[in-house]
């Protein structure tokens, strides 16, 4: 069964780590709190020695006993163009100097749609997703290549409004291109968005599990905050306890790590504290662990 002692969160909230002190009040908040695992993402970080201050990262959170799950980086890989891949290639070689052996990334964007004559004004733009998987595949061979030279998994996470945003897409990608070091972060909330069966999706992903977020969700495909939320832990329409049935199933052990995304709470109520939004996390990690094993 899934244990509390799997539990993480991804600090995004502290959106300055530069020195050694903001690191480290950020780790002590988050073991403070109970979190076993942290999760860090690239844009917190100064950028001018990635390798650098991926290891202070590590260094500080290992001393308040934490394990460091994974680092983030979000880059376009259908728009970005060759400096995305770099970014990311960049960011593969500092989780492993670091001795982080996964990296949670996206596909990112859609390419533009394909539009009509002037005349046709009537006539809708349609999708362009062929375009898209045409520039995706070549950019993330690229990436598992150094992944495996590098010796870090690649832990893709669905996206809404992105090339890659739900289960049947991640199976689409498969069925193009598959690697030993190509894998998923399982984000609920984005199955949860475009109605695919969670527990199912999760079963068959099976050892393509890298990484677990846990993210609640309302809504369906659209406009953040008209057409989809990240509401609490519990208030959304993820069955909890089918999810962590599913992941006991697949034997999953890593990392559950928590994201706090209800970004107008956190602006007008929080006063964008990342420790309330943490400690808010938690107890309801807490909760709804309780609900499923007692």
């Amino acid at each position: 069964m899934i244990q509390k002692d799997q539990f993480g969160f991804n600090t995004f909230w502290w959106e300055q780590l530069h020195t050694e002190d903001q690191i480290k009040a950020c780790v002590e908040c988050v073991a403070g709190l109970g979190f076993k695992y942290v999760e860090f993402k690239r844009f917190s970080f100064k950028q001018e020695d990635l390798v650098s201050e991926f290891k202070m990262a590590v260094r500080e959170a290992e001393a308040v006993g934490l394990k460091v799950s994974n680092f983030v980086v979000l880059r376009d890989l259908v728009n970005g163009g060759e400096k995305a891949v770099e970014d990311v290639i960049e960011t593969i070689a500092a989780c492993s100097e670091s001795s982080v052996s996964v990296l949670n990334s996206v596909f990112g964007g859609l390419p533009e749609p394909i539009k009509g004559a002037p005349e046709d004004w009537w006539m809708p733009a349609r999708p362009n997703h062929a375009s898209g998987w045409e520039t995706a595949i070549p950019a993330i061979e690229k990436i598992c290549d150094a992944a495996d030279r590098y010796g870090v998994d690649m832990a893709m996470e669905t996206l809404a409004g992105t090339l890659v945003c739900d289960f049947y897409a991640l199976q689409e990608l498969f069925s193009r291109f598959d690697h030993p070091r190509l894998g998923v972060t399982l984000d609920p909330s984005h199955l949860l968005i475009h109605r695919n069966d969670i527990p199912y999706s999760i079963k068959r992903l099976g050892q393509k599990v890298k990484h677990v977020h846990m993210k609640d969700a309302v809504g369906r495909p659209g406009e953040l905050g008209l057409d989809f939320l990240f509401p609490s832990l519990g208030a959304g329409g993820i069955d909890w306890k089918s999810f962590f049935g599913a992941l006991d199933d697949i034997g999953y052990s890593g990392a559950v790590s928590g994201e706090y995304e209800q970004f107008k709470y956190m602006a007008q109520v929080l006063n964008n504290d990342p420790a309330e939004g943490a400690r808010i996390t938690y107890d309801e990690m807490n909760a709804l662990h309780k609900l499923t094993y007692g």
